[in-house]
């Protein structure tokens, strides 16, 4: 099958496979929901795709992070403000 479907007609790859739009999907926009969008670009190969996938998850797991650790310190500050009258 190959990727002769991911180009246009004029054999120009799809605006949403450019190597700017996927990392900007990557890490702005998707996530890791991204990730089949980063397999499907012919623009990356095998190295570069390892990479990136190990950078997401990674970045994923801090942004998790710090949202709990968010969501923990307002629960807390919640329970001291509700506690305190």
């Amino acid at each position: 099958m190959g990727i002769e479907f991911l180009r246009g007609k004029n054999g120009i790859s799809q605006w949403y496979l450019k190597p700017i739009t996927v990392i900007l999907a990557l890490f702005f926009v998707l996530g890791p929901v991204g990730l089949p969008l980063l397999y499907r670009s012919p623009h990356f190969g095998r190295t570069s795709k390892i990479i990136l996938t190990v950078a997401v998850l990674v970045y994923t797991a801090y942004l998790t992070y710090v949202s709990l650790e968010l969501i923990r310190a307002l629960l807390e500050t919640m329970g001291a403000l509700l506690g305190s009258s």
